[in-house]
């Protein structure tokens, strides 16, 4: 997942665009629609994403403010593990 890196170390880009490029490369990744949402309270709102409609039953959230739709379940396992932390890092910056 060096895109992903690579995305995230770009420091021209600003954090929609980046979030949209890491939705479509983990969209590819996992084979799953892949939505960025800020949580306000119990609502989830659209910020980026590798479409325009959100749709998903599938929460994952990623801190206390920032959560990931999908329309799979994403896999919990080492590589995953260090992409999740990798877009963690992206969003407490």
């Amino acid at each position: 997942m060096g895109h992903i890196q690579n995305i995230s170390l770009n420091g021209e880009l600003q954090l929609n665009t980046k979030l949209t490029k890491i939705a479509n490369e983990l969209s590819a990744h996992f084979d799953a629609e892949i939505y960025f949402c800020e949580i306000k309270g119990k609502r989830w709102s659209f910020v980026a994403g590798s479409g325009d409609t959100v749709y998903g039953s599938h929460r994952f959230q990623l801190n206390e403010k920032w959560g990931i739709i999908s329309d799979h379940e994403l896999t919990q396992d080492s590589d995953n593990q260090l992409i999740i932390n990798m877009i963690r890092g992206i969003l407490s910056d």
